[in-house]
Order: C-alpha cells, then sequence, then structure tokens
C-alpha cells in the first residue's frame, strides 16, 4: 500500500475520532461515496453464492455419472458427493436465515 493512502485513511480515522468540524465533512464525503452501492453488493454476493451453488450442483452430477458407469460409488467419490450436498444445502439455508 503506498504511504500516501496510509496517511490519507490515518487522518481520516483521526478526523473521526474527534468532535471537530473536519468530522462532519468527513462523514458526508464518506455518506456520499457509498450511496446507492447497497444493491450492487447484495447482488454481488447473489451472483457470487449462485454460482458456487451450481458449480456444487454439477459436482454432484459429475460424480453421479461417473458412479453410473463404475456401476457404484467410491468411497472417495461418497465422501466428495456428500460434502457437496452439505455445501449446497447450507448455502441455501444461511441466506434464508438472515433475511428477517
Amino acid at each position: 500500500m503506498p504511504v500516501g493512502k496510509r496517511v490519507a485513511e490515518a487522518a481520516l480515522a483521526l478526523s473521526l475520532l474527534f468532535r471537530t468540524p473536519a468530522r462532519r465533512l468527513a462523514l458526508l464525503a464518506l455518506d456520499r461515496a457509498k450511496r446507492g452501492r447497497g444493491p450492487v453488493m447484495a447482488r454481488t454476493v447473489a451472483a457470487t453464492m449462485l454460482l458456487v451453488l451450481a458449480s456444487s450442483g454439477y459436482s454432484v452430477a459429475k460424480i453421479r455419472r461417473r458412479a453410473g458407469e463404475l456401476g457404484q460409488l467410491t468411497p472417495t467419490d461418497q465422501v466428495l458427493a456428500s460434502r457437496h450436498l452439505l455445501e449446497a444445502s447450507l448455502m441455501g439455508m444461511f441466506p434464508s436465515c438472515f433475511a428477517y
């Protein structure tokens, strides 16, 4: 990280610590910089979760296809499939917990 950026971050932190006119200006600047980014962040997180969920589903389907070719699942495939199913089920459960 460049030295100038560290100095700017330190100055911002100090201006937020003490009640000065600079604090009000710093808060207004931060508010304007962050305004309107909430929906973008939510969409980014949702798209990432959907991508990981699809990847887990694809991995489980690939393991199942391999089981069809061999006639049964190997112990390693069983562990991998159960891990992917657990990952996918937890990914579907936790966002619904935080929705309320």
